[in-house]
C-alpha cells in the first residue's frame, strides 16, 4: 500500500471517528431538548424535517465514499 493510500485512509478514519462524536452529541442534544408528551395526539401530522433529508445526503455520499475506498483497497 503506498503512503499516499495509507495517510488518505489515516485521514478518512480520524474524519470517521469525529462524525461518530459529533452525531452522538446531536443524538443527545435531541434528545434533551424534545418536549415530553404525556398524551398522544392522533390528529397531528409528522413534521419532516431537513434534518431527515440532510441524514438522507449524508448516508448517501458516506456511503459512496465507502465503496470508492472498498475499491481501491482490493485493487492495492
Amino acid at each position: 500500500m503506498t503512503s499516499a493510500i495509507k495517510q488518505s485512509l489515516t485521514n478518512l478514519n480520524d474524519a470517521l471517528q469525529k462524525l461518530e462524536i459529533s452525531a452522538s452529541e446531536m443524538q443527545d442534544n435531541i434528545k434533551t431538548k424534545q418536549p415530553q408528551n404525556t398524551g398522544v395526539d392522533l390528529f397531528s401530522i409528522p413534521q419532516k424535517s431537513h434534518s431527515d433529508m440532510d441524514a438522507k445526503a449524508i448516508a448517501s455520499r458516506l456511503d459512496g465514499a465507502i465503496a470508492k475506498v472498498e475499491k481501491l483497497l482490493r485493487e492495492g
